[in-house]
């Protein structure tokens, strides 16, 4: 192995921590007031039963490790996918289509990455409501209750106002 192919293994970790660091600081920084505030957790027939500081710690937690697993394989995959493409007789001769083949490979990594980081934990977790907040436990006699991690969900009035736009 070459001193170019050292480097750049060993910058990969370099990468993926910066990036980690960064998305667990995002995560936090974006959802702060949900840890002083709480979240919504919802009864098996869909009623709100209270605000939760502790089940918006653990949709923080899951949105964070989501996070955080989302560009490893966009780090790992491109480079080894690209070190062999890169040996091809017909990317040796044309060396311009590097950069368009490159941006494909990553584009098809981050198109696969994204769902399977994303489903790694439910769009609507359940936390038994033992681990919560006593006054939530008061206030249902459901065992397990509802929160959701807050990704990205379109629903309600965010569907009808994309629909208005367009």
């Amino acid at each position: 192995m070459s001193a170019e192919c050292y480097a750049a293994a060993l910058s990969q970790p370099v990468f993926s921590t910066s990036s980690a660091s960064a998305n667990i600081c995002n995560v936090g920084l974006m959802r702060h007031n949900e840890l002083s505030e709480g979240i919504d957790v919802l009864d098996g027939n869909g009623n709100v039963v209270g605000s939760s500081k502790i089940a918006a710690k653990h949709a923080i937690m899951e949105t964070a490790f989501t996070r955080v697993v989302l560009p490893m394989p966009i780090f790992v995959l491109p480079p080894i996918i690209m070190s062999y493409l890169e040996k091809l007789p017909f990317l040796q001769m044309n060396r311009r289509l590097l950069l368009p083949i490159h941006s494909l490979v990553c584009l098809a990594t981050f198109s696969l990455s994204l769902p399977l980081a994303i489903s790694l934990f439910p769009q609507m977790s359940q936390i038994e409501v033992s681990q919560l907040e006593p006054e939530i436990a008061m206030a249902t006699n459901s065992k397990v209750v509802t929160y959701n991690k807050g990704f990205i969900i379109l629903q309600g009035t965010h569907c009808s106002v994309l629909l208005k736009i367009k």
